[in-house]
């Protein structure tokens, strides 16, 4: 299940915030570090973790929520936080070539 989530993550940060193919494999590398560190696999049970996973994971989870096409999750974060996230992420996550 965590490489059908991973691609639909990446499809949706490439559909959603026009991404390119490198940098939405970035993000959900980075997503799924963080649902590892939050104790999940990357599935519909990080998608509804919200602020239980912690506050950077939060936002994380929400992008796995609305990739999943899941109207709510555990908490609901406003979308320019989801955009400056993604901005940080960008920036501070080298890129891997496995993504």
């Amino acid at each position: 299940m965590d490489s059908i989530v991973a691609a639909k993550v990446r499809r949706f940060l490439m559909d959603r915030f026009h991404l390119d193919p490198q940098n939405a494999g970035v993000i959900a590398g980075k997503i799924r570090s963080l649902a590892r560190m939050a104790g999940f696999n990357l599935d519909e049970r990080f998608a509804s973790a919200g602020l239980g996973a912690g506050a950077e994971a939060n936002i994380a989870s929400n992008i796995v929520a609305r990739a999943l096409g899941k109207s709510g999750s555990g908490s609901a974060t406003a979308e320019k936080d989801i955009r400056v996230a993604i901005e940080r992420w960008t920036r501070t996550t080298p890129a891997t070539g496995l993504n």
